[in-house]
């Protein structure tokens, strides 16, 4: 009952206080005070967000293309080439061409990461699709912080996250379509945040190919939020 009584006095003072407010700041100050209390909710819910839509995703995957830069192409450090040499494969990594590597700066003098990205018939499919490894300076050394495959080319955008640049591969399905996938970094490493399909020609109603200058894209984003902006 102590409960039931206390609540009751909380909802007193409460519409008391909107009495004197209204009579403080007239009906339309009252009003709009009321509609700032009625609204807190979904502004604080507004953190949560939907699928992007088509648009979105059309601009974002015409920004990746013309915005990716695959750095600086250098030869790939010793302790790199023995690591990954060293990995379990069906076939062995024989030379340094195998790993074409190069490396994108966060700044002045201060290397950010180094790409590696696969060649030749031990590295890549038949497609041309390669196993590709982003490195980190870590203490002297270099440290693994993505490993994936499937992979035809790559390029960092100008977005960053905690940091580092945001990473897009692009994987060969067909002559006429092929995979996107985002990876950003987390503080600890690169992961994957979402992708799309792209689709360059298509067959019309006739049955021949329709070409198109920019692809149509089928999204495989979650959230909005998974979009660099």
């Amino acid at each position: 009952m102590v409960l039931v009584r206390r609540e009751k006095n909380i909802k007193a003072r409460f519409f008391k206080n909107l009495r004197e407010l209204g009579s403080t700041v007239g009906v339309s100050g009252w009003l709009l005070t009321l509609t700032g209390i009625v609204l807190i909710g979904p502004q604080v819910l507004s953190a949560q967000h939907g699928p992007p839509s088509a648009q979105q995703i059309q601009e974002f995957a015409w920004r990746a293309r013309t915005e990716a830069n695959v750095g600086k192409k250098v030869p790939v450090p010793d302790s790199i080439f023995y690591e990954l040499k060293a990995k379990d494969y069906d076939c062995t990594i024989e030379a340094r061409d195998e790993l074409e590597t190069h490396k994108v700066m966060l700044g002045a003098g201060m290397i950010g990461v180094l790409s590696i990205q696969g060649h030749g018939d031990c590295l890549c499919s038949p497609t041309g699709n390669c196993d590709f490894w982003i490195y980190k300076p870590y203490k002297g050394g270099y440290r693994l912080i993505l490993e994936t495959g499937n992979v035809q080319i790559f390029g960092f955008l100008k977005s960053r996250t905690k940091g580092y640049p945001d990473l897009v591969t692009w994987s060969h399905g067909s002559a006429f379509d092929s995979e996107a996938q985002l990876f950003r970094f987390d503080g600890n490493q690169y992961v994957r945040s979402g992708g799309w399909e792209e689709e360059w020609e298509y067959p019309g109603e006739n049955g021949e190919m329709v070409k198109l200058d920019r692809p149509r894209i089928t999204s495989h984003f979650l959230a909005a939020d998974t979009i660099p902006q």
